[in-house]
């Protein structure tokens, strides 16, 4: 996989859940490496067991999902199902889009998110590069009165790398409900759209923090690259 092969230390099983803003749904197709094959609907865990049974046969990456709601909306797994995936349906990995952000680049969780498996083992939270020194506003961020409140600035005050240190390292921001014991590896997208010092220094200051684990940085969808 051309990330997955980039962290240490992977669990045999890995529930990876991916969380923040800057391509968490793309990023969760590149570990599949590709597009899925098949997508799964269903709300109970039996009925998706049987689904993912059957498609083992014909389908390599699937993806699995709760019942639609409206025309433009699907429903999620229930908090305990994608660990039930893991262990009984054959699946080598199971990675889980935990939260969205609408497309912006950066964000703050709301009070009921991220949506995060308490038994997940490696969480992968995620920023673009493009905030980076940008002034907070709704264009750049998702939830922006969350991300000020929690690293502690205003709308309009620029997202400098120790502002967003802040936040990609608060339990109340990029780390919220992430399990004590998951390996933690920061992922930066479009690492080509800030300058070169001003990204290593985000970096330098990130990894301070005794919890993540890793940083890693792309200027494309699946090109990923450790940061030593």
């Amino acid at each position: 996989m051309p990330l997955l092969c980039d962290l240490n230390e992977l669990p045999t099983h890995p529930l990876i859940s991916i969380v923040g803003a800057g391509g968490n749904t793309t990023t969760m197709y590149t570990l599949e490496q590709g597009e899925t094959d098949t997508l799964i609907f269903a709300a109970e865990t039996s009925i998706l067991l049987r689904k993912i049974d059957a498609a083992w046969k014909d389908h390599k990456n699937i993806t699995v999902t709760g019942v639609p709601i409206r025309e433009d909306k699907l429903a999620g797994l229930q908090l305990e199902q994608p660990y039930e995936l893991l262990t009984k349906s054959g699946a080598d990995a199971v990675i889980v889009e935990a939260d969205g952000a609408r497309h912006r680049m950066i964000k703050a969780p709301a009070e009921h998110e991220p949506v995060i498996p308490p038994q997940t083992n490696v969480a992968l939270p995620m920023m673009s590069a493009e905030a980076i020194n940008q002034p907070l506003s709704d264009r750049i961020a998702h939830r922006p009165e969350w991300v000020a409140t929690v690293s502690g600035i205003n709308l309009g005050d620029l997202l400098s790398p120790t502002v967003i240190t802040k936040l990609m390292t608060s339990e109340q921001g990029a780390l919220k409900h992430i399990p004590e014991t998951a390996a933690i590896y920061l992922l930066i997208t479009h690492s080509s759209m800030t300058h070169k010092e001003t990204l290593h220094k985000l970096i330098s200051l990130v990894r301070r923090s005794t919890r993540i684990s890793g940083v890693l940085i792309s200027k494309q969808p699946g090109v990923w690259f450790a940061n030593k």
